[in-house]
């Protein structure tokens, strides 16, 4: 295979995106990306499709220039972000649309998923020294006992910018990035959006004005999002509350962001 032969479409946090002549799609993991994951990666996003979730079917693992890769099949051009959340006066509809596409997978079940508890443990294990001592660890795993377990399906990095579309809202849609896929309850994956949306930083490169609206912006969505989500699924803030450790451990260890680094340490800290 030949990495000549695709086209550069995007680069994430942990791999480079390209595209095919025929619309096929390469996520190639940068080299220091454990391969596993990557295996890993391609078994969640299978089941996810099993579990009849709008997603592109993840056709096989290959090796290109030592690393290790998965090709999907085309998933559309635009994401949410770009097609409609660009426009201000979208902001109403467009947070209605993504509740409506979360809630469509939360009540999916997908029991072939790992565990979220015993996902957020491993990660915990995993964090920089010193974030989590021996002690709290113990205090981790009562705390982890206590939350609620089910074998709903959930995305863990779910964001308009996962969300891919074409140019209206009633024309399909395809969820992407399955990675940090886990089996959970409905709470958890909202409480990860809702954390994901509240700590997002802007691009680099922004004019000053749109450093000031975008963050303006982005806490209203959130807002509203959340709002529609909670009262489709008859859900209350103490319901997301009670997954904020379990998030803030999820989004530590999968966006390593040294911008991040001492507040989500503190933040994990006074709830341990």
């Amino acid at each position: 295979m030949n990495l000549q032969d695709w086209t550069p479409l995007a680069e994430g946090r942990v791999s480079n995106v390209f595209v095919s002549k025929d619309k096929l799609v390469l996520k190639l993991a940068h080299k220091t990306y454990p391969g596993w994951k990557v295996d890993d990666e391609f078994r969640r996003c299978q089941a996810v499709l099993k579990a009849g979730v709008p997603s592109p079917k993840a056709l096989e693992v290959v090796e290109v220039e030592e690393r290790r890769g998965i090709i999907f099949e085309w998933a559309g051009e635009h994401d949410l972000m770009n097609a409609k959340l660009s426009n201000p006066l979208n902001l109403d509809s467009g947070s209605r649309f993504m509740s409506k596409v979360h809630q469509e997978f939360l009540t999916r079940e997908a029991p072939e998923l790992p565990d979220i508890k015993a996902e957020a443990m491993r990660m915990a294990q995993e964090l920089p020294e010193g974030t989590i001592n021996q002690d709290q660890f113990e205090i981790l795993q009562r705390y982890l006992d206590r939350l609620p377990s089910g074998n709903n399906i959930c995305h863990m990095d779910f964001h308009p910018g996962n969300i891919m579309m074409t140019a209206g809202y009633d024309e399909g849609h395809q969820i992407i990035d399955w990675a940090e896929a886990v089996r959970g309850v409905p709470a958890a994956d909202i409480a990860m959006t809702s954390l994901m949306l509240a700590m997002a930083e802007n691009s680099p490169g922004l004019s000053v004005l749109l450093q000031i609206i975008i963050p303006i912006f982005r806490k209203a969505f959130e807002k509203r999002y959340r709002s529609y989500v909670m009262s489709d699924m008859k859900l209350t803030q103490k319901d997301l509350n009670e997954w904020l450790l379990l998030t803030l451990i999820f989004r530590m260890y999968m966006w390593k962001l040294e911008s991040e680094r001492e507040t989500l340490i503190g933040m994990i800290q006074a709830q341990l």
